[in-house]
C-alpha cells in the first residue's frame, strides 16, 4: 500500500511553475501600467483633437501665409539642401529667429513632404509636455489621481490650445523643453536639465528669459554649480544669437520695435521719471485682462508657493509691456511658454501644502478653474468658441483646389495670403502684394516700394474681387497677365511674353 501524500501546510511556500510565474509577471506589469492609462488617454486625446483640427483649418485655407509658410518653406528648402531663405518674408529664416531646432524636422520632409505633417508634429510635441509635468506631480503630491488632474490642467489651458491652432511656431518645441527643464531641475536630474537647456537654446534667441530665472532658482534651491552654468548659457546664448541674426540681416533683432517708449532705455527712463505714464500704459490695451486670463487658467493656487511660477516673470513682463498687441492676448503663440511654467508652479505649490486634504481641495480648485477657462476661452469640443474656418469639403475650398493645380511645380508665384501655405514648397513664393508693393518684407525698410525683382513673377493667384490698395496694385499690372484658370472667385494669372 502506497503511503498517503501529506497535505501542504498553510505556511509552507507554494512551488510555482514557469507558467504561473509568467502570469504573475503580466499581472504585475498591468498593475504598474494601469494607473497611468488616464494620462495617456488625455495626452493622446489632445494630440488627436488638435492634429485633426489644425489640419482641417489648413485644408480649409485658414492658415495665413506669414506664420505658416515661413517655417514650412524653410524646412522644405533645407530638406532639398537649399539655404532657408524665406521669400515669404524676405530674409533667411535664421535671421528672423534662431530656430535651429527646425532642423530636426528636415528628415520628416524626406519621407512625407506635406505641410500638414508639421501641424501633426506640433500637436504631438505640445501634448507630450504633459508627461514630465505628470511625472513630477506624482512625486511631488504623492497621488496618481491628483497628478493626472494637475497635468490635465496643462492640456486644458486655453492659451496653449489657441497657440497650438495659430499655424506652426517654434513654441511647440519650447513648451516641451521647458517642461523637461523644470522636471530636471526640480527632480535633481542633471542630464535631463542639460538636454532640455540645449533644446531650448536651439529654439529661439529669447529663451534666456526662461533659462536665466530658472538658473537663479537652481542656484538657490538645488545646485550652485548647475545654476552658475545655466546663467552662463543664458548670457552666452543671448550674445551669440544676436550675433547670428546680425550676420544674416545686419541687425541684432528685427523685432525691437515692439519695445515701447522708443526702446529699452526709453522704457526704463519712463518708469523712473514718469511712472504714472508707464502704469497708465500697462493698464491699457487689455493687458490686465490678459494677466487675469493667464493666472486664472492656471488655477491661482501657485500663489501659495510662487517661487517656481515666478520663473515665468520675465516672459510675462515682456508680453505685458510689449507694444505689439498679439503679445498680450491668449489667442497667440507668445503665451505658450508660460503655460508649462505656471502649471509646474501650481504642482509645486500643491505639494507645499501640509495635509492630504489641503492638496485634494487645491487640486479640485485647479481642475475647476482649468475646465471653466477652457469652456470660456479654449478650443475643446465643449468650449463655447470654435476656430472658424471653411470646411475642407466646402465649394470655396473646392474652387481653390482646382485653380492651384494650374501652377507649375517651381514657378515664381505671388499669391494672396490664404493660398500661400498650400503652394510654398518652391524656391520662390511671395505673399501678395509682394514684390509689386513691399509689405512685411525683409527688415521693414522697403515697405510700400516696388521690389527690384517684380518683373520676375511668372504667376499670380488672387481673388477676382480685390479692392482697396490690393486692387490698385493689381490694376497697375493687370495688362501684363492673362487668366489661365478660374473657379468661383479665384484665378491664376500667367505673365504675358518673356
Amino acid at each position: 500500500m502506497r503511503p498517503a501524500i501529506p497535505a501542504l501546510s498553510a505556511g509552507r511556500p507554494r512551488i510555482l511553475t514557469r507558467g504561473h510565474a509568467s502570469v504573475g509577471r503580466r499581472h504585475l506589469a498591468v498593475a504598474r501600467i494601469l494607473p497611468h492609462v488616464p494620462i495617456a488617454i488625455l495626452v493622446g486625446a489632445y494630440a488627436i483633437r488638435f492634429s485633426l483640427l489644425s489640419v482641417s483649418v489648413y485644408d480649409g485655407y485658414g492658415t495665413p501665409a506669414y506664420d505658416m509658410s515661413i517655417p514650412d518653406q524653410a524646412i522644405w528648402l533645407l530638406s532639398r539642401f537649399h539655404a532657408p531663405f524665406s521669400t515669404v518674408m524676405g530674409r533667411d529664416v535664421f535671421g528672423d529667429h534662431t530656430s535651429f531646432i527646425f532642423g530636426l524636422l528636415v528628415p520628416l520632409f524626406w519621407v512625407y513632404p506635406h505641410t500638414a505633417a508639421l501641424l501633426v508634429v506640433q500637436a504631438m510635441l505640445v501634448a507630450a509636455a504633459a508627461i514630465p509635468i505628470y511625472l513630477y506631480a506624482r512625486h511631488r503630491v504623492g497621488s496618481t489621481v491628483l497628478a493626472t488632474l494637475l497635468a490635465a490642467g496643462y492640456l486644458l489651458n486655453p492659451a496653449l490650445q489657441n497657440g497650438n491652432l495659430e499655424q506652426m511656431h517654434v513654441e511647440c518645441f519650447e513648451v516641451l523643453f521647458i517642461s523637461l527643464a523644470l522636471f530636471g531641475a526640480l527632480e535633481r536630474r542633471g542630464w535631463v536639465l542639460a538636454v532640455a537647456t540645449v533644446g531650448l537654446v536651439l529654439c529661439k534667441e529669447d529663451v534666456g528669459l526662461v533659462v536665466a530665472p530658472l538658473a537663479l532658482w537652481v542656484l538657490w534651491r538645488r545646485n550652485r554649480k548647475w545654476g552658475l552654468e545655466l546663467l552662463f548659457v543664458a548670457a552666452a546664448w543671448s550674445v551669440a544669437a544676436s550675433a547670428i541674426i546680425y550676420a544674416f540681416v545686419g541687425e541684432t533683432n528685427v523685432h525691437t520695435g515692439r519695445i515701447p517708449f522708443g526702446g529699452l532705455t526709453g522704457t526704463l527712463r519712463t518708469i523712473v521719471s514718469r511712472p504714472k505714464q508707464f502704469f497708465d500704459y500697462v493698464r491699457s490695451g487689455g493687458r490686465p485682462w490678459y494677466v487675469w486670463q493667464m493666472v486664472f487658467s492656471a488655477g491661482l493656487v501657485f500663489l501659495w508657493a510662487p517661487e517656481v511660477a515666478a520663473i515665468g516673470i520675465f516672459t510675462l513682463t515682456v508680453n505685458v509691456v510689449s507694444s505689439y498687441p498679439y503679445d498680450h492676448q491668449i489667442l497667440y503663440h507668445y503665451s505658450m511658454p508660460l503655460v508649462p511654467i505656471l502649471t509646474v508652479g501650481t504642482v509645486f505649490a500643491v505639494g507645499a501644502m501640509k495635509t492630504v486634504r489641503a492638496r485634494r481641495i487645491a487640486t479640485v480648485a485647479v481642475t475647476v478653474c482649468s475646465l471653466w477657462a477652457c469652456l470660456l476661452w479654449g478650443l475643446a469640443p465643449f468650449s463655447e468658441h470654435t476656430y472658424a474656418h471653411w470646411s475642407p469639403s466646402s465649394p470655396q475650398v473646392h474652387d481653390i483646389d482646382i485653380v492651384l493645380k494650374a501652377l507649375p511645380p517651381n514657378a515664381v508665384v505671388s499669391a494672396y495670403y490664404p493660398y500661400v501655405a498650400h503652394i510654398d514648397h518652391r524656391t520662390r513664393i511671395y505673399m501678395w502684394p509682394n514684390p509689386f508693393r513691399a509689405e512685411y518684407w525683409d527688415t521693414f525698410k522697403q515697405e510700400g516700394q516696388r521690389l527690384p525683382f517684380a518683373n520676375q513673377i511668372q504667376y499670380l493667384v488672387l481673388p477676382t474681387d480685390l479692392t482697396g490698395s490690393d486692387g490698385q496694385v493689381f490694376a497697375s499690372i493687370a495688362s501684363q497677365f492673362k487668366i489661365i484658370a478660374l473657379a468661383g472667385d479665384v484665378a491664376v494669372y500667367h505673365k504675358l511674353g518673356p
